[in-house]
């Protein structure tokens, strides 16, 4: 949904959208002129997200259109995996220096007596 700011920089809406002249393939690449405001809240929204602004804008597109649901919703939940991943890493790593420990101390306990 746009938001009022976006509105009201939008570039006067022009007559009927032309038909495409040409058929068949898409480049993928799509020169997209927008009002600086709703540039400035997507890049904002993008670097939130910790992606690029072209990544942000893909995903979001593609969710407009019901396409590639699994790409957006990695987006939203690819910070928060990678942060679970850390703690867990490191939680398996202080659990495995504390029995390493023990074992010394065990082993040193049955040397010494």
């Amino acid at each position: 949904m746009a938001t009022p700011r976006a509105i009201e920089e939008a570039p006067p809406q022009e007559t009927a959208a032309k038909p495409r002249s040409r058929a068949g393939r898409y480049s993928g690449r799509l020169l997209l002129r927008m009002p600086a405001g709703l540039h400035e809240d997507l890049a904002r929204a993008s670097d939130r997200n910790g992606v690029s602004l072209n990544q942000f804008i893909t995903s979001v597109l593609a969710g407009a259109v019901g396409w590639g649901r699994d790409d957006v919703a990695t987006i939203a939940t690819s910070k928060a995996r990678s942060r679970w991943l850390t703690i867990l890493l490191t939680v398996n790593l202080l659990l495995v220096g504390a029995a390493a420990i023990s074992a010394i101390v065990f082993l040193v306990a049955a040397w010494l007596k």
